[in-house]
């Protein structure tokens, strides 16, 4: 039961129409009167005739706004309402932990048993009041191994309750603000029930959602200290606790998360003195920082069709991956794991030869700790297209819905994986390195013809 008071962001008094938020958007680039007008049609709660069906959530708009008055958090509010009105797609249920089933149920079938032991105990620990607690969060679950087992985890609680939702930090982002209310109210129990008063987030969406959306929009408050990982890390890098033992020389370019463009872009450099600690050399690609592309996952967010969206996240992941490949770096860098398995998928489908990698597989590696690349993130990246796959053709005889319950039952039923038969026969021929091939050329073939962007 919602306790707290939602305060919309939107500034609508300090709005002077100038529609320069979306005349500058690095997705959109709308005409400027045609901008201006969709402003006032969003400011109205009417049906935009762009932005609510082509938008992808990067948050540039904010930083574009001269008034700053959040126009970001105006297309979330009326996302909200169409939620309201029409329910969320079928294809939805894969990334919600209370629906059956979901992504993280049907990864089970394909976790190795050294996944299982870290997951176990990650989602089952109770943190103690004097724990420094890392909350891993929901997408990197869907890649344990990418910090399972490091010397990084020293004299920290990892965490994994993966019905927080990630604070609500990607149901924020497609808009369903009611629902992350409610998550904001649970995690505060949750943590009044810890007591741990240090709290590392591995996301940069995390960290914010936690320190500015719940307080600031939610109205919901906590006494804790909230940290971002990459800051975590640079200090300890600074202070040689973390030790380099290996000077990379790796051509690099990087990816910067849609959230990382949330206050003033504070959460840019760290990535890049961390990168330039463990002996990379950054190339930069074309649209970074302020207006960098998004991975694709905020192209589902402005859904059209429940069938498009697969189609319409690659199409717009492809952006990047063309980007990345155009600077002649050999590995593109995220820091953020939801953008991770999402480039993964990407980079499958469409061949591409570019390494990527999470920045904490960075600094393992200048650690001198052993990794299992590329064979660990391939094998993932191909459950999980198998995943999406078998769950698309779920979702056509579905229905759309409403998120009904943010928690889990009693027994984790939601977690608990079934049978999912489907599944694993499509599993088990993408085993088979021709039906890659031909899936992949297949889904190329079909992107131009499903794709609504």
């Amino acid at each position: 039961m919602t306790t707290s008071e939602r305060t919309p962001a939107f500034r609508e008094d300090l709005c002077n129409l100038c529609g320069k938020c979306l005349h500058l958007c690095p997705v959109l680039h709308l005409p400027l009167e045609v901008a201006k007008i969709e402003v006032k049609r969003l400011i109205k709660g009417e049906e935009s005739k762009y932005v609510l069906n082509k938008c992808n959530t990067c948050l540039s708009c904010n930083l574009y706004c001269p008034q700053e008055v959040n126009p970001y958090q105006l297309i979330l509010e009326r996302w909200n309402d169409r939620y309201k009105k029409r329910g969320a797609p079928p294809l939805y249920r894969f990334i919600c932990p209370t629906e059956d089933p979901n992504i993280w149920q049907l990864l089970n079938h394909f976790l190795s048993n050294r996944e299982r032991r870290w997951i176990y105990k990650w989602m089952n620990s109770t943190p103690k009041s004097e724990d420094t607690i890392l909350l891993l969060g929901n997408y990197t679950h869907l890649f344990p191994f990418i910090i399972g087992g490091s010397k990084l985890l020293e004299n920290l609680k990892p965490i994994d309750k993966i019905d927080q939702w990630e604070g609500g930090a990607y149901l924020y982002q497609v808009g369903y603000l009611d629902i992350v209310q409610n998550i904001a109210e649970r995690c505060k129990r949750d943590f009044d029930k810890w007591g741990a008063k240090n709290i590392i987030h591995l996301l940069d969406a995390v960290q914010y959602i936690f320190s500015e959306v719940h307080p600031k929009e939610m109205g919901v408050h906590y006494e804790k200290n909230f940290i971002n990982f990459n800051e975590w890390m640079l200090e300890k890098l600074n202070s040689r606790e973390i030790k380099i033992e290996n000077d990379l020389n790796l051509d690099v370019t990087i990816h910067d998360n849609c959230f990382s463009k949330s206050l003033g872009g504070k959460y840019w450099d760290p990535p890049r003195k961390i990168l330039a600690k463990c002996g990379c050399n950054i190339i930069e690609m074309k649209h970074i920082k302020d207006n960098s592309l998004c991975c694709g996952f905020g192209a589902g967010a402005s859904w059209v069709k429940n069938i498009a969206i697969p189609f319409d996240i690659i199409s717009e992941g492809t952006k990047k991956f063309k980007e990345a490949e155009k600077t002649g770096a050999s590995a593109l860098i995220s820091y953020c794991t939801g953008c991770l398995y999402l480039l993964w998928a990407t980079k499958e489908l469409l061949g591409s030869k570019i390494d990527i990698f999470h920045i904490v597989e960075v600094v393992r590696m200048a650690m001198g700790e052993k990794l299992d690349y590329p064979k660990a993130h391939i094998k993932r990246a191909w459950d999980i297209i198998a995943i999406i796959t078998y769950q698309l053709f779920v979702s056509i005889f579905q229905k759309n819905f409403y998120i009904s319950r943010i928690t889990y039952n009693k027994d984790k039923s939601t977690y608990q994986p079934k049978k999912n038969s489907l599944l694993r026969i499509i599993r088990f021929l993408f085993n088979i390195g021709i039906v890659r091939k031909v899936y992949a050329k297949f889904f190329r073939f079909l992107m131009p013809l499903f794709n609504t962007r």
